[in-house]
């Protein structure tokens, strides 16, 4: 008969891997045709990129170029080291300077962070989201396909009920019609519209 010891001694192990892992992983060609993104430690399979998605991120994509002009990065589902074991892969990410400032290392922050959301929409509010406030991201968004509406999350603030400890402290929702401006750019408007296929 085993003992609460012998069954404690038993329980098996997660290993949770660290970035530098996780790239020797995919060097190694462990992930050769998934489009995969390191959480938490856990190597998460993601979602296919249905049309209406991929047409919302170029589209957000276009307007962010337009709004946010020279003397910022608009980086398309690249990743963003938040931590030793996370490297999340957004669906648009701003960041201060140019492309080539992030040749040799992923950006550890972001400006503006954009996740565009169908069938991940849950997923997105609260995994991902709890995770970008930990990493002190101050301007999530969540084009919201279905509902046709952004979400705007901001005031990321220590949450022991969220997934990761941290949640935001404000959200609004901007409906098509409306305008909404990032933290970074509080001078610039853009439509709901534009960033809705």
């Amino acid at each position: 008969m085993a003992t609460a010891q012998t069954e404690i001694l038993a329980k098996p192990k997660v290993h949770r891997w660290t970035r530098e892992e996780y790239y020797k992983l995919n060097d190694a060609g462990l992930f050769p045709d998934n489009h995969v993104e390191l959480i938490e430690g856990k190597v998460i399979e993601m979602s296919p990129i249905y049309e209406p998605h991929a047409s919302s991120v170029s589209m957000v994509d276009d307007a962010l170029r337009e709004a946010f002009g020279k003397g910022w990065a608009i980086r398309i589902q690249n990743p963003i080291s938040i931590g030793e074991d996370s490297d999340p892969q957004p669906d648009v990410v701003v960041v201060p300077g140019k492309n080539r400032d992030y040749k040799e290392k992923h950006p550890t922050t972001a400006s503006l962070l954009i996740e565009v959301a169908d069938s991940s929409l849950k997923y997105d509010q609260e995994h991902k989201g709890s995770l970008y406030a930990r990493a002190g991201i101050a301007d999530y968004w969540i084009v919201n396909i279905s509902k046709r509406q952004v979400e705007v999350y901001r005031r990321p603030i220590p949450d022991i009920d969220a997934e990761f400890g941290f949640s935001y402290g404000d959200k609004f929702i901007f409906q098509e019609g409306e305008a909404v401006s990032p933290l970074a750019k509080p001078d610039v408007v853009i439509e709901v519209t534009e960033l809705l296929p």
